[in-house]
């Protein structure tokens, strides 16, 4: 088997395992013919292997590409979608099988993607900062956070985590029982645990440098 045929079959299975798919709960989701999987499954060596367009497809829903350079030099990418408030609002409600559903729509279905290029669980996703309650710590309005979920990633002593209010996205660093600002903004108060709607702890964080 060559090495690109080892490349997709390696990205194929990979998601599959990860997502819990099969192929044509995949190719569904896609909105591509199942055949197109599992011919090239039975037979990765000699089988038809998917065309671009399919391939393409089949990545945006999964959020992952197949990887046909070397890994050491170049790290594989992950891609988060980045929501709004309200969106942020429906998916905590969700389950976990719902809330994987939901970020995979939001990845297909036209929403600003963020690049990673280190794993990220099917449940990440990004925020805006819309507040200056960490900005003494080099977290500033309109910065964009990845996230995961609190039962996913566990927030320890120090962590930056985000919380999402009547329209603000705010950050704090995590000191039980507080969410403590690092802030210049003598507004900025700790807040009770208890009362925050904690969306996430924090991983990663992108910038824009020029409109």
């Amino acid at each position: 088997m060559d090495d690109t045929r080892r490349a997709i079959l390696r990205w194929m299975t990979g998601v599959m395992e990860a997502q819990g798919w099969s192929a044509g709960a995949w190719a569904r989701l896609a909105e591509v013919t199942p055949t197109n999987i599992t011919r090239f499954l039975r037979d990765p060596a000699r089988g038809s292997v998917p065309s671009a367009e399919t391939l393409g497809r089949l990545a945006r829903v999964a959020g992952s590409e197949p990887r046909f350079l070397d890994d050491a030099a170049y790290p594989a990418v992950a891609r988060v979608p980045l929501l709004s408030v309200e969106q942020v609002r429906d998916f905590l409600e969700l389950g976990r099988r719902a809330g994987e559903a939901f970020i995979a729509a939001a990845l297909t279905g036209g929403a600003r993607g963020i690049a990673l290029d280190r794993p990220a669980s099917r449940r990440a996703f990004a925020l805006t900062i819309a507040s200056s309650s960490l900005n003494a710590a080099g977290v500033l309005p309109d910065d964009c956070v990845v996230l995961e979920p609190l039962d996913v990633l566990a927030p320890q002593t120090g962590d930056v985590v985000v919380t999402v209010g009547d329209g603000t996205v705010c950050g704090y660093r995590f000191f039980p029982p507080h969410l403590l600002p690092v802030s210049t903004d003598p507004g900025c108060r700790p807040t009770p645990i208890e009362r925050a709607n904690v969306a996430g702890v924090a991983v990663h964080i992108t910038r824009c440098l020029r409109a």
